[in-house]
């Protein structure tokens, strides 16, 4: 029951911010005000606090007070069963789509992407690099992996908007569904990503299919946890 009553005080908090009640960078009252609010003892208060401070969306000074992430209004929810790309997921809630810091180039595939795409001897991959904002701040930054054989010189740095829908209406090709490895990242492993989306990062592994299970790319893609949320919805196994 505890539980229950922290989670539903984060929702009310985060509803609060979602309608623009509390902004980014306000105080949040004390304590005893939010408790009285939600008629709950301050224990369970500040296990909605913490929640909310582990999520990024509220941030705690000592000796000042609680205040609302100047990130908060950003942050976005996504359930893993969902393929959508960071840039349709970033319009679903209403933020401006931008792209940055965009290459397209060959190399030679390390041992990890030739044996994900079944790549043929000497072939090489195109790899299209780039970073992408909503409302200006750093999302995500993304490698997708090509074969020579499947890029064919399609994509160049004029390229923006979602691979997905690139691929169905220029290449004909229909991804079908994707298999994701979820990692964890310290900053020191990729300085360059932590430097565009800050250091809280989760990295997706991402082996992308088409409808007849053949590998069309793969992407390492990094997110930003400060403002990307996953979920996953688990059933139980052992129920009738």
């Amino acid at each position: 029951m505890q539980r229950l009553l922290y989670v539903n005080i984060a929702e009310d908090i985060k509803k609060k911010i979602k309608d623009g009640y509390l902004n980014p960078g306000d105080k949040l009252p004390s304590e005893i005000e939010l408790a009285k609010e939600h008629r709950v003892s301050r224990s369970t208060l500040r296990e909605a606090i913490k929640m909310l401070q582990r999520e990024g969306i509220l941030i705690s000074k000592n000796g000042i007070g609680t205040y609302v992430s100047e990130n908060a209004s950003l942050i976005m929810e996504n359930f893993l069963n969902n393929l959508i790309s960071i840039g349709d997921l970033i319009k679903s809630f209403g933020f401006e789509d931008t792209q940055s810091h965009m290459r397209v180039y060959k190399a030679f595939p390390q041992i990890e992407w030739r044996e994900k795409l079944n790549l043929r001897e000497k072939e090489r991959v195109d790899i299209v690099e780039r970073l992408r904002e909503a409302n200006g701040l750093g999302i995500s930054y993304s490698y997708h992996i090509f074969p020579e054989s499947i890029a064919q010189g399609y994509f160049d740095e004029n390229f923006k908007g979602s691979l997905i829908k690139y691929l169905k209406e220029v290449m004909n090709i229909e991804i079908g569904y994707s298999l994701t490895e979820i990692c964890a990242v310290e900053e020191a492993e990729n300085e360059k990503v932590a430097h565009y989306i800050g250091k809280k990062i989760l990295l997706f592994k991402q082996l992308h299919f088409d409808k007849k299970d053949t590998p069309i790319f793969y992407s390492l893609d990094y997110m930003n946890n400060n403002v990307l949320k996953f979920f996953i919805r688990r059933e139980n196994a052992f129920s009738s």
